[in-house]
Formats: C-alpha cells, sequence, structure tokens
C-alpha cells in the first residue's frame, strides 16, 4: 500500500512539472532544473523535542503569528443541537475549553448560555472539523431539604475543564473533566453545591459515570496535573451571601479517584461586612475577600506555581451597606500570584496570601486564562473591554512584553473581534496555540453570536546548525524541522527555515498557495543586532529575483504537499561576510510574505526598528 501511495505521488509531482514548465526533460519526463518537488506545511515541521526553557532570556522576542486555515466562527445552531425550545436564556454557547488529547486530536468542552445549564464536548482530528456534541451533563431535579419537608429544585452545571493525564504513562489516553454544579434556588444558601468529575479512558471517546464531591457553592474550578501526578482541583470559593470569595483547593494522589478536603490558598483582604440590612446583620464584622477564577501551571523551574486571577473591587470600597448591592458597584482586576513549591500554606478563614504576588496590577481586566511552553514563553490572557487579550511573559512571569501599562493594546495579542467573555488557550505541541472565546448574541442587530476558534503559531529566535546544503530548490537535505511561519488570510503560508553552511547562512522556504504567480515573492531582510540598515534578498518561483547582497544566491522548484497542495520550495544562500557577521554574533531578521500589493510579515515586527525583528543567534 506504501508503495503505490508513493508510486502515485511520483507520478502527480511529474505531472505538476510538466504543467507548469517548458524546460527540457530528463528521461524520467521531468524538467532537469526544476522537477517538482515535496513541499511541506506547518503541521510537518516542530515535530522534534524542545529542551527545557531552551529560548529562555530569548522569549520575549518571541510573536504569535495566526495560522488563518484555523480561524473559524461556529454558528450556534452547531454547538448546542437539540437545545430544548424552551431553554430561550439558554441559546448560546459558551465558556470553551480546548485540550490536547494523548492521541493528538483536540477536545472542545463548553457550556450553554451565560451561567450555564449544560455542558457539551466535541472533538477534532484537525481544528476545524469536529464531530457532533456529546451532552455530558444536562439539569436534573433535585429534591432540598428545608425543615421537615423537601422542596423541589434544579441542578445546574457550568464552568468545565479538563486535564489530559499524563504520570508515568501509566494514565495514558485519561482525560479527567471538572464542572461546578449547583441548585438553581437553593446556591444563595449553599445547597446541593458542588463539583461534579467524569472520565475518559480512550480520548474522549465515551465518558464514565459523574462523581460529585461536596465542596458548597463554588464556580470555574481548573484542574492541574503536578509531575509525580498529584492533582490539584482549584476553584473559586463563594459565600454568595456576603459576596466573599477567593480560591481553595482540594488535591487528589490517586488520578482523581478520591479528594482531600479544601484550603483556601489565595485571597486578598477587600472590607469588613457591615449592613443595616435586618436579615444580614449576623454577618457584621466578617472580613471579605477576593480572588477568583483561578487559573494555575507549574512553570518550568519544576517548583513554582503560578495563577493569574480576578478579583472584584466594589466601588465604593467598603460599600456604605455592604447587604445592599443598589449602594455600590464593581469592576475586576487582575493579580499574578507565586507559591514557591508544590504544596501550598493553607490561609484558614483570616489570613491573605500567598505573600508573592503582583497584586490586581492589571486594572478592568477578568477571566484569566495562563500557557506555558517549554521552550520559556509563558502567555497570559484576559477579557479586557469585552475582547479577547493575550500577552507574552518570560520563563518566570516577572517580565511582560512591552511597557508596563497593562491596558495598551499594543502589548497584547487580539485574535477575535467578536466581542464576549471567558476565552482561554491551550499549548498545541512545542509551537502553537489554541485559543478560544465564544462571542455574544447582540439583539439590536440580530447576531446570533457564535464560537470563535483558532490557532496560533510561536515564531521564536533561531540558532542555525552547521549542514550540507545544496542550492538547487530541493530542501530534501535539510536536517532541521524549526522554523518560523507566516500566513495571509488568503490562503497562501509560509515556513522559513535557516543553517549554516560553508561560511553561509542558508534560507529554506516552504510557500503554499493555491496560484503561483511572479507577483508569489518572499523578501527576507537581515541586519546584525544593533544596526539600522539591514541588507535584503527577494526570492520568488523563478528563483532569485534581486538582492543588495553581494554573492547572495537563490534556487526555487514548484512543489506540492502529499495531500496535493500546490506551491514552490526556494533556498537561498547568503555569505556571512558579505553581513557583517561571523559565528556568535546575533542577526536581526524579517520575513515578508508578498503577494502582489500585499504584505505580510511577523507579528509585532515594525519594518523600520529591526529590534523588533526575529532574532537568529549565529
Amino acid at each position: 500500500m506504501a508503495t503505490n501511495k508513493n508510486r502515485i505521488t511520483a507520478l502527480l509531482l511529474t505531472a505538476l512539472a510538466l504543467a507548469c514548465c517548458g524546460e527540457k526533460v530528463d528521461t524520467d519526463g521531468t524538467p532537469a532544473d526544476k522537477k517538482a518537488v515535496l513541499l511541506h506545511s506547518v503541521w510537518d515541521m516542530d515535530t522534534s523535542s524542545v529542551s527545557i526553557n531552551s529560548h529562555a532570556g530569548d522569549e520575549l522576542s518571541s510573536v504569535l503569528q495566526p495560522i488563518w486555515s484555523k480561524f473559524q466562527d461556529i454558528p450556534n445552531a452547531y454547538m448546542l443541537p437539540g437545545l430544548p425550545a424552551t431553554a430561550t436564556d439558554q441559546a448560546f454557547s459558551c465558556y470553551p475549553r480546548i485540550k490536547q488529547m494523548a492521541d493528538g486530536r483536540f477536545l472542545m468542552l463548553y457550556h450553554s448560555g451565560q451561567f450555564g445549564s449544560r455542558i457539551w464536548a466535541r472533538t477534532s482530528s484537525d481544528f476545524v472539523k469536529w464531530t457532533s456534541a456529546e451532552l455530558l451533563f444536562e439539569p436534573v431535579s433535585v429534591d432540598i431539604p428545608e425543615g421537615d419537608k423537601t422542596v423541589q429544585d434544579w441542578r445546574r452545571f457550568v464552568n468545565p475543564d479538563a486535564v489530559v493525564l499524563k504520570h508515568n504513562g501509566s494514565r495514558n489516553g485519561q482525560i479527567l473533566m471538572v464542572c461546578s454544579y449547583r441548585a438553581t434556588s437553593h446556591y444563595g444558601e449553599g445547597l446541593d453545591c458542588g463539583l461534579s468529575f467524569r472520565r475518559s479512558t480512550n480520548n474522549g471517546r465515551s465518558w464514565n459515570k459523574a462523581v460529585n464531591v461536596p465542596v458548597g457553592a463554588n464556580w470555574e474550578p481548573y484542574l492541574l496535573e503536578l509531575p509525580d501526578g498529584t492533582l490539584h482541583c482549584y476553584y473559586t470559593d463563594a459565600t454568595p451571601q456576603t459576596r466573599n470569595s477567593g480560591t481553595s483547593l482540594i488535591v487528589s494522589t490517586d488520578g482523581g479517584q478520591t479528594w482531600s478536603e479544601k484550603i483556601r490558598v489565595s485571597r486578598q483582604y477587600k472590607y469588613t461586612y457591615k449592613t443595616s440590612v435586618e436579615e444580614k446583620k449576623k454577618y457584621n464584622g466578617e472580613k471579605i475577600y477576593t480572588d477568583q477564577m483561578p487559573c494555575f501551571r507549574l512553570l518550568n523551574d519544576g517548583k513554582t506555581i503560578v495563577g493569574w486571577l480576578e478579583a472584584r473591587i466594589e466601588n465604593p470600597a467598603p460599600p456604605s451597606d455592604c447587604g445592599n448591592s443598589d449602594t455600590y458597584k464593581s469592576h475586576c482586576e487582575m493579580s499574578l500570584v507565586y507559591n514557591d513549591g508544590l504544596s501550598w500554606k493553607a490561609l484558614g478563614e483570616e489570613s491573605e496570601g500567598p505573600e508573592r504576588r503582583l497584586t490586581n496590577v492589571m486594572r478592568k481586566g477578568n477571566a484569566g486564562y495562563i500557557s506555558t511552553f517549554p521552550s520559556g514563553e509563558v502567555f497570559i490572557s484576559s477579557g479586557l473591554n469585552n475582547l479577547f487579550h493575550i500577552r507574552l511573559c518570560d520563563a518566570g512571569v516577572t517580565s511582560f512584553y512591552g511597557n508596563n501599562d497593562w491596558l495598551d493594546d499594543a502589548n497584547w495579542y487580539i485574535p477575535f473581534q467578536g466581542k464576549g467573555y471567558w476565552g482561554c488557550t491551550e499549548p498545541v505541541g512545542s509551537n502553537m496555540l489554541a485559543v478560544a472565546m465564544h462571542k455574544s448574541p447582540v439583539e439590536e442587530t440580530k447576531d446570533p453570536g457564535c464560537m470563535q476558534i483558532g490557532m496560533y503559531y510561536l515564531n521564536q529566535r533561531q540558532a542555525p546548525s552547521e549542514q550540507k546544503i545544496n542550492i538547487d530548490g530541493n530542501a530534501s537535505e535539510w536536517t532541521t524541522d524549526k522554523g518560523w511561519f507566516i500566513s495571509s488570510q488568503s490562503g497562501t503560508e509560509l515556513f522559513v527555515r535557516c543553517a549554516f553552511s560553508e561560511g553561509k547562512l542558508c534560507f529554506a522556504l516552504d510557500r503554499k498557495e493555491d496560484s503561483v504567480s511572479d507577483a508569489s515573492t518572499v523578501r527576507i531582510l537581515l541586519a546584525k543586532d544593533g544596526s539600522k540598515n539591514p541588507l535584503n534578498v527577494i526570492a520568488g518561483p523563478g528563483g532569485l529575483v534581486s538582492s543588495s547582497i553581494n554573492g547572495a544566491t537563490a534556487q526555487s522548484r514548484l512543489a506540492q504537499t502529499e495531500s496535493g497542495e500546490k506551491g514552490y520550495v526556494s533556498e537561498i544562500s547568503v555569505p556571512l561576510a558579505s553581513l557583517g557577521v561571523e559565528t556568535g554574533d546575533a542577526l536581526r531578521c524579517l520575513v515578508i510574505l508578498e503577494e502582489g500589493n500585499t504584505r505580510t510579515m511577523f507579528s509585532k515586527a515594525d519594518g523600520g526598528s529591526t529590534s523588533t525583528w526575529q532574532l537568529i543567534r549565529l
């Protein structure tokens, strides 16, 4: 079977070359100097392992590049099939959580409506086509004790999260998911409230029966697995009667089969409760805290757990009457907290913590999420003005991209134009980041809303190795699969690799596009780090177009992927001596994808400022 596939691929490549070239041909029927070659896609690349913190020190020069083929708006009618007609207030999908499963496929969890009721799951192998929705939780009738009788209520489910279990490989393929549940009319009393867990042992194809852990009134659980297999479940620990919150933790050492008693691990003091409302006077004198909607990750040092939390801040604070919600307004701010160790100090009921934190560093932010990459980059996200925002941090989450203005959009990536809330990010492999956030329905314009999803590629500093490169437009001898990625919304994609070869800096360009023309060019600008005078080389499907670099060469060939997508491959060589650099120096590089008058380049890059370009360490 494999032999037949290779034979068919060879015939297709031959046909492509003959259709596009009119030169003299070899005896095998393909042009002597422009045989069609294999075109790599972004999915073929960055498959080799990554050293932990391999880019530490340079990580703030990395950028996220949209993979436009993975961005889409999924209609709510598709996301919520079979939703009862009576559920008019729940007719939109919300609170997405994306996970990459052990078999490489993707899991998306979400609930319906702003405050939830039902929880759904979908899976995908390519992040574009998704399986039919599976309803994991739906409202159930419960009896609530009231004195010597019981009353009927409805238990609702909200805020799903999951962790793909990895410890020692013994749980490979297992997924543990969690959500919050509460009785609708009794949540304010903390009755019938807790966390519900379900497990899949086959990469999301089926789910075991739910197991409930009654921790009291709560919101927004989040699961984290430590290297030894210990599981942390963080959640907003709420006291609805007083608007008190904070983050609590339960721990499992048996893969989520059983859980410890809760401990409070993160909270900041707001004010002391005071009211004249008669039925609430019993709370007078209680300290009220915040720190909620937790998301925690273990940093690459293996000993620091960092959290990105929302605080609900009242204005004025304290309110003149805490029991009367009409006397004050509130807004959300974001804090970073750090735990130096894998075990947490229990704060009890009267303490703040943890001690190491950046408290309310981002005004007006909400709904935080955090993702870490093995190479050292960390990304935090937040809602701001109902738009999803993502920001780059260093490996210790102590330095941040851009200036210190946390509300400056220039410091953030904004993946979606639709306004909503409660987005998420999730690392995919070593160099991609999945993102999702719903778009809220807009009654005035009859916009039903949707689920917005997409994926970014992580462009990073390159450190090329020595290889023997033949500049012939066939990059089959290249051994590195690390590089940069650029795509345009027209569908054109470019993957760029670099290597040393006999005193020259070489580039391999894999450019995928439907229609190759003379206007399908790639411009590469190079400058020694610190220099403001770059040199450039331009290549196209015919090879070298032009260059200001002495001795630069380029060859190109038409190409196609194994699945038949078309494009071309270029190889470029540039003498290091012509660039005025040598081994040990650093270069700044800007790659521009040109399509006639349209140009696409690295995110956050300013063509006139070489310091914003990508790094090459020679």
